[in-house]
């Protein structure tokens, strides 16, 4: 018999502002990609949404609170350009996939901004394929005005072009990330920007560290879409993981060797909790690595033909150790969860969705209980049963991005995860939560590294 389906409550239904939401040529209205953080620390959570000149260069972001009110805007969502690579223009539309924009407190000061990319003012021609005219912008996170602003020539050389052609799905996976590289004193934060082929570090004031360029850029045999940080040496600082590459703090090359096809997702985590320090896991092949790149064991291609997504949790509860959930078929409904051992205890299939992409970690239960596992439809047991459903979710409107992502997050300040759900094609956001607010007992929002480097997309 089936386990009986929780049904989430449903906390908020919050919709964009009106001057935020843009309608396609199909007439659907849409927010555009979005990210989440204390803005102005009131200790609720609020968010930040996005589009693209061309589905890959931010050219409008605007913030708004829990009451859907908006808080600031920059940019313009109606910006167009000459396509240098065709004979129209280039709109500014819903992100081709979660990009370049990221909410922490990035220079020390207490307060949260945000970080992303941004097309230079006026530009009247440009392609989606290169940066040439793309900077880097950090905003206040609670007024919008620019903090600090750099065209670092590392970035702008960057292109999705390798040995000529363009490698669409390497490149698209652009993204920032927050890291201690040790470069910033105090509690400032230190950045990293990958971007098709090439990882950029850079300090709080977005000063230049160093550069790697990473050899595996073809499709099947790319490094990870988006790298994961976090120190594996146990020194304090973090290391950088692209699958067949490690990077030390510094930059210098802890290994650089292929380990498998579709290397897609990539994570940091305490798999092994008594060494101390965390391993590198792997999609490709359902891979755990040491901090030299050594691995502790692999599943192999038999058991992961395409490694397409892997998530961590204690989906057994956390007295059977670490598991890894992986979509081990490319994008397909198929997914394995693997025990602390290697083994396999489950295998089940989830509701088919559009692009099959999208998987999450949830904490949804008290501490000591078991983890569950977000797909864009449902939650799901470790034992592979359906867990908990959305009641009153619209269908998503599908496309390349057009189902709902999620944020994990504890909103509502008990500890446990709140989902937070939105489809960059639609114009609101739907927050789902274990238990009603008791706000005697709310302690606020708590930003932690599951939002501010978020996956999103693998």
């Amino acid at each position: 018999m089936a386990a009986q389906v929780e049904e989430a409550i449903k906390f908020r239904h919050i919709l964009i502002p009106d001057e935020f939401v843009s309608m396609d040529d199909q007439g659907r209205r849409y927010g555009g990609d979005l990210r989440i953080g204390d803005l102005t620390g009131d200790g609720d959570v609020d968010f930040v949404v996005y589009q693209c000149l061309g589905g890959l260069k931010p050219s409008f972001i605007g913030a708004f609170n829990l009451a859907g009110d908006p808080l600031w805007s920059f940019g313009d969502h109606d910006a167009s350009a000459f396509d240098e690579d065709g004979d129209g223009r280039l709109h500014t539309v819903s992100p081709d996939r979660p990009g370049p924009v990221v909410v922490a407190d990035i220079d020390g000061d207490g307060e949260t901004e945000v970080l992303c990319f941004f097309i230079d003012e006026g530009v009247e021609r440009t392609s989606k394929w290169h940066l040439h005219d793309v900077r880097l912008l950090l905003l206040d996170g609670s007024t919008g005005q620019i903090k600090t602003e750099a065209s670092p020539a590392a970035l702008r050389a960057c292109d999705g072009f390798v040995d000529g052609e363009v490698q669409i799905p390497n490149y698209v996976h652009q993204r920032l990330m927050v890291a201690d590289l040790g470069a910033s004193p105090g509690t400032a934060m230190d950045v990293v920007v990958k971007v098709g082929k090439t990882v950029v570090a850079l300090d709080h004031a977005l000063n230049v560290l160093w550069t790697y360029d990473n050899p595996w850029n073809h499709y099947p045999k790319h490094s990870a879409y988006i790298p994961c940080v976090g120190d594996l040496d146990g020194d304090g600082y973090d290391e950088i993981v692209g699958g067949h590459f490690g990077l030390d703090h510094d930059g210098t090359l802890l290994w650089e060797r292929y380990l498998g096809d579709n290397m897609d997702s990539v994570l940091v985590v305490p798999w092994i909790a008594e060494v101390g320090n965390p391993q590198a896991v792997l999609s490709a092949g359902g891979q755990i690595l040491d901090g030299r790149g050594e691995k502790i064991f692999e599943l192999g291609t038999d058991i992961v033909p395409h490694g397409q997504e892997v998530r961590c949790g204690a989906f057994h509860g956390p007295g059977k150790g670490l598991e890894m959930v992986i979509r081990y078929n490319g994008h397909h409904t198929d997914l394995i969860v693997v025990d602390h051992d290697g083994q396999i205890c489950s295998r089940f299939q989830v509701d088919e969705s559009p692009n099959n992409t999208g998987l999450e970690t949830i904490h949804w239960r008290h501490t000591g209980e078991p983890d569950l596992i977000f797909t864009p439809s449902a939650l799901w047991g470790g034992d592979g049963q359906r867990a908990v459903r959305f009641p009153d979710l619209p269908p998503p409107a599908g496309g390349k991005m057009g189902w709902y992502h999620c944020f994990p997050a504890d909103v509502c300040g008990d500890e446990r995860d709140e989902v937070i759900l939105y489809d960059p094609y639609q114009d609101s956001v739907h927050i789902y939560t274990p238990a009603p607010l008791n706000p005697a007992a709310f302690t606020g929002y708590r930003h932690t590294d599951r939002q501010m480097n978020t996956r999103l997309i693998d």
